[in-house]
């Protein structure tokens, strides 16, 4: 695993950090990870999630998470609260994005637990703080607490949840000091259905918002018109693509060391398992 600094081109290949399995009986399930700024100790921190379950199947499973600091160049495994191992632990709340990334707001990465289909159980969205390392819950609109299909994003430097309907729209709430509807976006012509819909920004007029619109599309949507205008990028078809707001730094220190990464491609043949990301 590397971090990227798109703006330098350089790469900071992070150490290899093996899976502790807790006993032989355990797979893997789920892997996700979270890249995050710290701004209170002006460090990049990568968390690392990864869900197990019994091979011959057991809703009942747990977590190993760890986090690499960049400042102190390792790896740390993070101890979670009682309450907060509760959620982890059963399988019908599992840690869904749709890249499997975190969602950063201030100075924390946020995922959405969702209840498994069928379950009496609520939505929840967790928050890793980039600070102290730990994990806890914040509130959630109780609109969207049994909702299905939702997803979590970043819009004006707040958190955002959405809630899908039977693929024809979706409602947009926002959390400034608390949750508040934002808008409705129903679906465009151009598409089937709308399986996945996320605010990225809004012009600079703040008339209309960035969507990305199912896999490898790009519309403005018109706030009082409610009309949508597709964007075109040249080279890039419809296809398995998303987009992302890259801010320019030169901060990120990505110089690599050549003699550690001939030291990790010796440790990887040591290693039964080891996640890509």
């Amino acid at each position: 695993m590397a971090l990227l600094n798109p703006s330098t081109r350089k790469i900071r290949r992070l150490p290899i950090e093996p899976v502790d399995f807790p006993v032989s009986l355990i797979t893997p399930e789920f892997l996700f990870y979270g890249l995050g700024y710290d701004s209170v100790h002006e460090d990049y921190k990568v968390v690392r999630m990864i869900q197990y379950r019994k091979v011959k199947g057991d809703d009942l499973v747990s977590y190993e998470i760890k986090v690499f600091s960049l400042k102190r160049n390792s790896w740390k495994r993070v101890k979670l609260l009682l309450e907060i191992q509760m959620l982890f632990f059963y399988f019908y709340y599992h840690v869904l994005y749709r890249r499997g990334n975190g969602v950063q707001v201030g100075n924390g990465l946020h995922w959405i637990l969702p209840r498994r289909h069928g379950v009496i159980a609520m939505n929840t969205i967790v928050r890793f703080d980039l600070a102290s390392e730990e994990f806890g819950t914040i509130g959630f609109p109780r609109e969207l607490f049994c909702e299905d299909r939702m997803d979590i994003c970043a819009l004006d430097g707040c958190l955002c949840a959405m809630g899908y309907h039977e693929f024809t729209h979706a409602d947009v709430w926002i959390k400034r000091e608390s949750w508040s509807k934002l808008f409705k976006v129903t679906k465009p012509e151009s598409v089937a259905a709308l399986d996945f819909m996320r605010p990225m920004l809004y012009s600079k007029d703040r008339s209309k918002v960035l969507l990305e619109i199912n896999i490898g599309k790009l519309v403005w949507f018109d706030l009082e018109s409610r009309s949508f205008q597709t964007l075109g990028i040249k080279g890039c078809d419809d296809g398995s693509w998303s987009a992302e707001i890259v801010l320019s730094s030169l901060v990120l220190g990505c110089k690599g060391d050549p003699r550690r990464a001939r030291e990790d491609k010796r440790m990887m043949s040591y290693i039964r398992w080891y996640p890509r990301l």
